[in-house]
């Protein structure tokens, strides 16, 4: 064990990885014998997804959506995340992006960001050239001072992050105890040693309130949890509470129009074709 732990020392100085931390537990979890931080959503439905209850912290996630046009769905699903990870740990939130990120599902908003929770002014965005500076600048974050969680914000399955690329992500994130997200836009089924894999979509928002039906309710998502290294994989609706800051089970949604004791519960079945003469 000390033959492992000098040689990542020494591969650590020289800003690579061998071969043997590669087949390596977290060194940190090994040491205390104990599992990294969870993050609890108050939602019983998505902590209990995890062999134990909460997502895993300090190690790297992917979420994807099935089309570009639910990209304000990830979004909103991740800025939710950052939020509940911020409100417990010091230390700003890089966010980085590829060349054409932003092209069709738009840029972090400062206005949206706080409107999760997240404070705009703790968040580093950076726009990289081609998708390789991206990995890079991720790779150099979860080992970075003052940084408590990492973004990456990309479309589709790039080449460059093939099952390599993110297994080396996984272990600095793993090594420096900082969470790390993988966002892929339209991102289909690719090779990854992410911890966990999420499918996000948008879930339909408005419920009655008292005898008036809102016509917009909370942030809503269906996340499917489709990898899971630490636990099961499920599916599970949640909510974003604005004026709790938290997650939250979505209310049970009432019928517009309530039943009455004398109405049918249903059509009886297929009735006669009757065919009315033209005028």
């Amino acid at each position: 064990m000390l033959l492992v732990e000098l040689r990542s020392r020494v591969a650590a100085l020289e800003g690579r990885l061998s071969s043997e931390v590669q087949l390596q537990p977290d060194p940190a979890s090994a040491a205390n014998g104990q599992g990294p931080a969870r993050l609890l959503t108050g939602v019983a439905g998505f902590d209990g997804l995890f062999a134990s209850a909460g997502m895993p912290c300090g190690t790297l996630h992917e979420a994807t959506s099935a089309e570009s046009r639910s990209g304000g769905a990830l979004t909103g699903f991740a800025a939710a995340m950052l939020s509940c990870l911020a409100a417990r740990c010091s230390g700003a939130v890089l966010w980085v992006t590829e060349p054409d990120g932003g092209r069709e599902t738009g840029s972090p908003n400062a206005e949206g960001l706080a409107r999760f929770g997240l404070d705009p002014g703790r968040v580093v965005l950076v726009r990289t050239r081609c998708v390789e500076e991206m990995l890079w600048a991720v790779e150099e974050g979860v080992q970075a001072k003052g940084v408590c969680a990492v973004v990456a914000e990309m479309r589709g399955a790039p080449r460059a992050l093939d099952l390599t690329a993110s297994r080396r992500l996984l272990l600095r994130a793993e090594a420096g105890g900082v969470t790390a997200f993988l966002l892929r836009h339209a991102g289909g089924a690719a090779p990854s040693a992410a911890a966990t894999r999420f499918r996000i979509a948008a879930r339909p928002s408005g419920r009655r309130e008292g005898l008036r039906l809102a016509p917009l309710g909370r942030p809503g998502w269906q996340v499917e949890l489709q990898r899971n290294r630490g636990g099961c994989p499920g599916i599970v609706e949640l909510e974003w509470d604005h004026a709790m800051r938290s997650f939250a089970a979505p209310a049970d949604r009432e019928p517009v129009v309530s039943r009455t004791g004398d109405r049918p519960a249903g059509a009886s079945g297929t009735g006669r074709v009757m065919a009315f003469p033209r005028r």
